[in-house]
């Protein structure tokens, strides 16, 4: 009997250091403002927005210490609306991230499930994006800097850093029966970082884009597809066999400011014309980047970036200009000024308009967006 309840009272001890060893943390980000865009489908328009500069988001994340340096660790992230409470990512529960594994300081992490790329996570964690999401992303997404997609069904290894170097490289099978690579997604990426300078190479590979990563229910082809890309600056191009892109970048800190460059190259192969997209071959993207910004004092930061990009048939330069205010280290405001030129001819065969991403086209070649926003993390 004593052995019995000696066992008892230490099950409390024995919960206590478990749950020492394992951690869950609720987190969030809320995004909302207001945009101004001098022409929009021809008209002047003033409309509330909401993740243009972060999306809203909540999530769970957590990890259990399964002893010898390993630990289980799993993130459940759903992004949302706050200006209507809609799901966003499709109406997915958990369309941002959603993913489970197994981290080691020695070997690394591999983590299965919906996931990043790398050239989201490495080139667009250094490009205009990662101040300004949508409005400061290059046209169109072309490059994925600002996730257009994440990657479903992915297997993902992250190694340890080595000297400042870490590599990643993700594989998601096509899941098609009697043709495993139709729908075949795989991506690597290298980063570096050393005091000041922080620099990283990345490189997608995606076979049947319209299906693996746009959510087209349908593949190019087959009765009833149209296409899923919503900017005319890549939408008649989407129907494309496989969707290349390679990022570099590098970062470097001057004191309170950092100067920023970036490079990418996109490429769809083997266009298949369909009734909604008129073009076959190749469609090539190459765009240049410059971004720099500044903290004038602790809760002030300014920033600005210029991009120019060159389509198949068309050009598209873009400036970016705005400053960042803390209210606290949780809530700041955000206002950020778009111009953005258009020339030559589009992925629709169009002449080609200026079209900032999310904001819908301009019915003229130039276009210019002003919006503030508010934003909370908790």
């Amino acid at each position: 009997m004593k052995k019995i309840t000696l066992a008892l009272l230490t099950l409390p001890l024995l919960a206590s250091a478990a749950h020492a060893q394992s951690s869950v943390t609720l987190y969030g980000f809320v995004d909302a403002g207001l945009v101004y865009v001098n022409n929009q489908s021809g008209h002047s328009n003033v409309q509330m927005v909401t993740g243009q500069t972060n999306g809203s988001r909540w999530g769970l994340r957590g990890s259990e210490d399964l002893g010898g340096g390993l630990k289980a660790i799993f993130t459940l992230e759903n992004g949302f609306d706050p200006s209507n409470g809609k799901l966003l990512q499709n109406g997915r529960e958990f369309g941002r991230q959603a993913f489970v594994g197994l981290s080691s300081d020695t070997w690394g992490a591999v983590t299965l499930g919906r996931q990043y790329d790398p050239m989201t996570e490495l080139i667009g964690g250094i490009a205009a994006t990662s101040m300004w999401a949508w409005l400061g992303t290059h046209p169109g997404d072309f490059d994925d800097l600002n996730s257009t997609f994440r990657v479903n069904n992915a297997m993902k290894y992250l190694s340890p850093t080595f000297y400042g170097l870490q590599a990643s490289g993700m594989f998601a099978p096509g899941g098609v029966a009697g043709n495993f690579a139709s729908s075949r997604i795989y991506t690597l990426g290298l980063k570096y970082e050393n005091g000041p300078l922080s620099a990283a190479l990345a490189y997608d590979n995606i076979n049947n884009p319209s299906v693996s990563v746009l959510d087209s229910a349908l593949s190019p082809g087959q009765a009833g597809y149209v296409t899923p890309g919503r900017s005319p600056v890549t939408s008649g191009y989407v129907s494309a066999n496989v969707w290349q892109i390679f990022g570099a970048a590098a970062s470097y800190r001057i004191g309170q400011g950092m100067v920023g460059i970036v490079y990418t190259n996109a490429r769809f192969q083997d266009i298949r014309r369909t009734a909604s997209t008129p073009n076959t071959g190749t469609a090539a993207f190459n765009s240049y980047e410059i971004n720099g910004r500044y903290s004038i004092t602790p809760a002030l930061l300014i920033g600005a970036s210029f991009d120019y990009t060159t389509a198949r048939d068309a050009k598209y330069e873009q400036i970016d200009f705005g400053p960042n205010y803390s209210l606290s280290k949780r809530t700041d405001l955000n206002l950020v000024g778009v111009w953005q030129h258009a020339s030559g001819v589009d992925s629709t065969g169009r002449p080609a308009v200026a079209a900032i991403t999310t904001l819908g086209q301009s019915s003229t070649p130039t276009q210019v967006a002003v919006k503030l926003s508010l934003r909370h993390r908790f």
